[in-house]
């Protein structure tokens, strides 16, 4: 789908109320229905007969089944199945807004998918390069806030603020929403007092521009949210006037006007580029091509690394750590996982051990693995060939990995892409792993410690909870769709470029994949104090 586009063409209905079989003429009157970016015309409404019929009729035009219909009209006023028509002063041409979704997320089973749409780049003909595939099924308001499965989920307290897909760059929108969720790296770029430009003596830091540059971009966010809830707050309890002066916002059941609003990251975009030039790759006819968000995720935090390096007290271990006062490394206190590797030879019986520091976590996915648990086993026993200094020559050590240490934030990448030979791409594996909203990993540590300490910490927690995650639609990790989904004041949404739409708890645990629906391919965990799981 095209981002950025306005409306659909106008088009005529085509669903029609059905004709008086009693001779009686009817009271028909015609309406304008604006669902999503249709707008649908000459929708007859009979007055005679209840809302419920003009349910129907919208249901055989749009796909939103009538229960999940949320039809506002004129003054706000929300049409029931029991609404009378005569009260509601329907007139001829009015315009009507629709909220609902035309389809659930769909729910996935092992051997079966239920797709709930096609992606543009898995059809017949092989993927489309070049091209981003179709965005998130779901229902919007005129110019405002989106609803997903439902229309149940209620509005976060601030309006989250969507980026502008500049031409193949969901992959950099959805990372780039998942790290704003995570409010300590926040105030940690805040702090930094770097502009964007040259380095010591006009040598260019790369690295450092594009800090200065997530900073300023987090900025505008919060700046466009901020605005985004005052102006929905000063236009609280509206009434039909404003219904009609402004027909690019939309007054919902609470009276609260919503107006969509994104911000484009051009400059941000553009120090991603120049700090790492693989995400400047173009195609055919010049077109910046699609890139893998896993990778932007991990090559934008280590360019974090390297320049945010005083956490202070921006942050404040939610493990019962406190923060060191003499700082250190803002990313690796908030996503540094320490790890000790045993390897053993099987001929020489010689062990090695060795300590590392990885800020993601991998889930290997094989024809066995169906749970998160099972991935990081995998990864965590792997075997290594490496020169045996006993046998004098390369031998095969089996390896087994422990956490030693655990950050406040646990990144986990699903591997799901394979480099494939044949077709030089990277192919997807559509196997369902079921990820918890409650993540456990003590069976992974050899003992648990707060960060900065180094003996054992009884009162370390091992529990996460699932915050953030980057979902990927499509069959190619370089084609496709990515969308950031993040838990912002105990409300979960989704960020698909642009449009930002509230979503429950049910629709996060569909995201497991098994088909071609959103599926998820980074999950970002926050450690629970240990007093709340206690």
């Amino acid at each position: 789908e095209d981002h950025g586009q306005g409306c659909e063409t106008t088009r005529k209905a085509s669903a029609r109320a059905p004709e008086a079989t009693d001779g009686h003429t009817m009271s028909v009157v015609k309406v304008q229905v604006k669902w999503q970016k249709r707008l649908f015309e000459e929708v007859e409404v009979d007055t005679t007969q209840p809302p419920a019929l003009f349910k129907m009729q919208l249901f055989s035009l749009s796909g939103v089944p009538p229960e999940r219909q949320k039809i506002m009209v004129k003054g706000g006023k929300m049409l029931k199945d029991d609404s009378d028509w005569s009260k509601l002063g329907v007139k001829q041409g009015q315009r009507f807004m629709m909220m609902g979704s035309a389809a659930p997320l769909t729910e996935s089973t092992n051997g079966q998918s239920d797709v709930a749409m096609k992606d543009s780049s898995a059809g017949a003909g092989g993927p489309q390069q070049g091209r981003e595939g179709e965005q998130t099924k779901k229902a919007k308001t005129e110019g405002g806030e989106l609803l997903a499965a439902g229309d149940s989920a209620a509005a976060p307290k601030e309006i989250p603020c969507g980026l502008t897909n500049l031409g193949n760059t969901c992959y950099m929108n959805a990372t780039m929403q998942c790290l704003y969720s995570i409010e300590e790296l926040k105030s940690a770029l805040n702090a930094y007092n770097q502009r964007p430009g040259g380095g010591a003596l006009g040598a260019v830091d790369t690295a450092a521009n594009l800090t200065a540059s997530a900073r300023d971009l987090f900025r505008k966010m919060e700046a466009e949210s901020k605005k985004k809830t005052s102006d929905s707050n000063n236009n609280n309890g509206g009434g039909g006037d404003k219904f009609d002066d402004d027909e690019d916002k939309f007054e919902d059941e609470d009276g609260q006007y919503y107006e969509e609003k994104s911000v484009a990251p051009h400059q941000f975009l553009a120090s991603l580029r120049s700090a790492f030039p693989q995400f400047a790759q173009q195609g055919a006819g010049g077109m910046f091509m699609q890139q893998d968000a896993e990778e932007c995720f991990s090559q934008i935090l280590s360019a974090f690394r390297s320049n945010l390096k005083d956490l202070k007290d921006t942050t404040s271990m939610e493990t019962d750590a406190e923060p060191s006062s003499s700082g250190g490394d803002a990313v690796k206190k908030l996503f540094g996982i320490e790890m000790e590797t045993s390897l053993v030879c099987d001929e020489s019986k010689e062990e090695i051990k060795e300590t590392q520091t990885v800020y993601t976590l991998k889930c290997n996915i094989s024809k066995d693995v169906n749970h998160l648990h099972e991935g990081f086993r995998l990864s965590l026993c792997e075997d290594r060939e490496k020169h045996s200094p006993v046998l004098d020559r390369m031998a095969v050590y089996k390896g087994t990995s422990k956490l030693t240490t655990l950050p406040q934030y646990l990144n986990v990448q699903l591997v799901r892409f394979l480099y494939r030979r044949d077709t030089q791409q990277k192919a997807k594996i559509l196997r369902r792993i079921q990820f918890p909203m409650t993540l456990d990993v003590k069976e992974f540590c050899k003992y648990t410690k707060k960060v900065g300490e180094k003996d054992e910490d009884p009162n370390a927690t091992t529990v996460y909870d699932l915050h953030a995650i980057v979902t990927h639609k499509g069959r190619i990790a370089d084609s496709g769709h990515y969308v950031g989904w993040a838990k912002t004041n105990g409300q979960w949404v989704a960020f698909d470029d642009d449009n930002v739409y509230p979503v429950e708890e049910e629709d996060i645990k569909k995201l497991d994949g098994g088909g071609d629906w959103h599926m998820a391919y980074v999950l970002v965990y926050k450690a629970r104090p240990k007093k709340a799981h206690e």
